[in-house]
């Protein structure tokens, strides 16, 4: 049993989830192609970034000084690990992103989103990953300082114009839109998913416990803490997923149900998940 729970926890926190970073930067290229952070350093000048843009599958956030989180990975940067946040969810879009990377200050990041290559716009999207960066940062090392890192986009765009036409001769591919509901919904229904399958298997095998199982006091403490969790895990396979903190709720009642099922005393997470469906 404790087996089956372990899964589903790893499932759960194998789920992709938003920051409120990366979803504001998101939210604000539905309205521009440029995303301006408060507090963000006018070292890159917004509206004549946008000028140039125009239409192109090219977008560009500009953040504030604050140091991005290291993305744990040895060969990842932080800016590249947010810029793939992001790019995941304006998929068929280039991605700049400006911040300030730990130990190496304030600088671009850039990737391809995974769908930039797609049906409509078949195209090797190799072009337009290092290769591309790197025609660009030849000639703007020539022309940007950090007090105006502006010619990096400038060039950047210019590269991409190369490109583009040796790659689309017949169209060349405007930028994508943000999809109507970022992937919190979609995540919030996998998860219930997850969830209740979990729930379901607690359902049966906590029923073959009782039944073998000793009654001693231990034993009922263990049997009462499971039946207030079968009672929450009801609320959470029927609740509407798409309601506030429904995904935060239904993760912690995995990990509950995990610490319940190895043997470890949960009255206090119990009582907790208990408040707050109430």
């Amino acid at each position: 049993m404790l087996v089956g729970v372990i899964v589903c926890v790893a499932l759960v926190r194998g789920q992709v989830t938003i920051t409120d970073r990366v979803r504001a930067v998101v939210e604000g290229f539905r309205h521009s192609s440029v995303y301006v952070e408060p507090g963000a350093p006018p070292t890159v000048n917004a509206d004549h970034v946008r000028q140039v843009l125009g239409d192109r599958p090219i977008v560009v956030a500009i953040l504030s000084e604050e140091p991005m989180p290291p993305s744990g990975k040895p060969l990842v940067t932080a800016g590249l690990k947010l810029c793939d946040d992001i790019a995941n969810l304006v998929p068929t879009n280039l991605v700049i992103v400006y911040g300030n990377e730990p130990g190496k200050g304030y600088k671009p990041a850039f990737c391809v989103g995974p769908k930039f290559t797609n049906e409509d716009h078949p195209v090797n999207a190799s072009n337009f990953d290092f290769v591309l960066i790197a025609k660009a940062e030849t000639a703007w090392k020539y022309r940007a300082s950090p007090a105006d890192l502006t010619p990096q986009v400038e060039e950047y765009v210019l590269a991409y114009d190369a490109q583009a036409a040796k790659d689309y001769p017949d169209s060349v591919p405007r930028r994508g839109a943000v999809p109507d509901k970022l992937a919190t919904g979609e995540i919030v229904l996998s998860l219930g998913g997850i969830v209740a399958a979990c729930v379901a298997v607690f359902f049966l095998l906590h029923l073959a416990a009782r039944a073998v199982g000793r009654r001693t006091p231990r034993n009922r403490r263990q049997l009462a803490t499971g039946a207030r969790l079968s009672r929450i895990g009801e609320y959470v396979m029927s609740a509407d997923p798409q309601g506030a903190e429904q995904a935060e709720v239904a993760r912690q009642y995995v990990l509950v149900l995990q610490g319940h099922e190895s043997g470890a005393n949960v009255e206090r997470q119990v009582e907790e998940l208990e408040r707050r469906i109430r």
